[in-house]
This record gives structure tokens, C-alpha cells and sequence, in this order.
């Protein structure tokens, strides 16, 4: 009886995991509000009733997706600032964009569905919280050791993790600029030095 159950579990897992996976590709190539359940399970090579059984709708299938993305997103984001500061943005920086370029596709479906879905802005900004509040303790401190001048830091992670968020969708899903002129050193040198600057002044730390 383990057994079967233990195979069953299985095949639903594998069930799941197929229509996650045809659930991103829809929402990659047609957008949030385009994507329907019935293309996800043609997709998925899946009987429509199927869908049901593992999601409640298109919205949940969709939180679902980007929970995994966005916590991966802001994972590869969380530098400890331990170290040479400018060394450490960098290495920071430059997980992010990949992690942020590897999943283009779905950064327009997260802007169409908070303006469509509040389950969803509050997702997002559930799951972006905990990277600005690590930003925020970081900067705060710095202040606390001298190391930098006194500021607002909850205001100032909020302006420097924007920063880089809306530079990736605007470079990584409108072309600006285009990836094809610009390379992604360039990019992670640019925004590193901004934040560094930023944080620490024109000084040399």
C-alpha cells in the first residue's frame, strides 16, 4: 500500500511539475493576460480537467511560478557585504542580472498581473521585502561603524534595489539600451559603481 501510494505521489509530482513548466512557457510567450488555462494544458499535453486538480486558476498557477523565480531572483542578490565592498556589488550585481535575463519572459506577466490581480502585487511584494530590508540592515550598519554618512536607510534600499530592478526590465524586456550594444560587464561595472558611490561618496573606501 506504501508502495502505490508512494508511486502515486510520484506521477502527481511529475503531473505538477509539467504543468508549472507549460504554465511558464505560455505566460513567457503570450504575457498574463493572453495565457489561458487551456493553452497551458495543451501545452502540457493534459486533460483541461487536469489543471484543476493541483491549481485553483490561472492566478495561482502564475504565483506559483514567479514565487520560485522571484525568491531565486533576490537570493542571488543577497551580498553579505562582507569584504571589499566593490568586489562583493559586483559578484551581487551580476547574479541578479543573470538570474533576471534567464527569466525575461515573465517580468511583463508580473507588471500586467499586479495591475489585474492584487494576490499577485502582493506576492511580489512579499517576496521583494526581505531583499530591501537586507539592503536596509546592510546600510544601517555601515552608519552604526562610521563607515558611511548618516542617512534614511530604509529609504535609500528602496531607492537603490529600484534602481536595479527597473534598469533589468527596462535593458533585459524593452531593449534599453539594447543587450546587443551593451554589454553585461559594462552594465554590472555601471550599476556597481552608481551603488558604491551611492553609499560611500566619491572617496575611495
Amino acid at each position: 500500500m506504501a508502495e502505490r501510494t508512494t508511486r502515486r505521489q510520484q506521477r502527481a509530482a511529475a503531473t505538477a511539475e509539467q504543468l508549472l513548466t507549460a504554465a511558464r512557457e505560455v505566460f513567457e510567450s503570450k504575457g498574463y493576460q493572453a495565457a489561458t488555462v487551456g493553452a497551458i494544458t495543451e501545452v502540457a499535453n493534459t486533460a483541461h480537467g487536469t489543471f484543476y486538480l493541483y491549481f485553483r486558476n490561472k492566478e495561482d498557477v502564475f504565483a506559483k511560478i514567479m514565487a520560485d523565480v522571484i525568491e531565486e531572483l533576490y537570493q542571488q542578490a543577497g551580498a553579505s557585504w562582507d569584504g571589499d565592498p566593490r568586489a562583493t556589488l559586483a559578484a551581487a550585481m551580476r547574479r541578479f542580472l543573470d538570474v533576471y535575463r534567464s527569466h525575461r519572459g515573465l517580468w511583463r506577466c508580473v507588471l500586467e498581473g499586479m495591475h489585474r490581480s492584487e494576490a499577485i502585487e502582493r506576492l511580489w511584494l512579499d517576496l521583494r521585502r526581505p531583499f530591501v530590508e537586507r539592503i536596509a540592515r546592510n546600510l544601517a550598519r555601515l552608519v552604526a561603524a562610521g563607515e558611511i554618512r548618516p542617512l534614511d536607510t530604509a529609504v535609500a534600499a528602496h531607492a537603490l534595489g529600484s534602481m536595479v530592478e527597473w534598469f533589468a526590465f527596462a535593458h533585459f524586456e524593452l531593449d534599453e539600451p539594447s543587450p546587443l550594444a551593451v554589454s553585461l560587464d559594462s552594465v554590472v561595472d555601471t550599476l556597481s559603481d552608481l551603488w558604491y558611490h551611492a553609499v560611500y561618496g566619491a572617496t575611495p573606501h
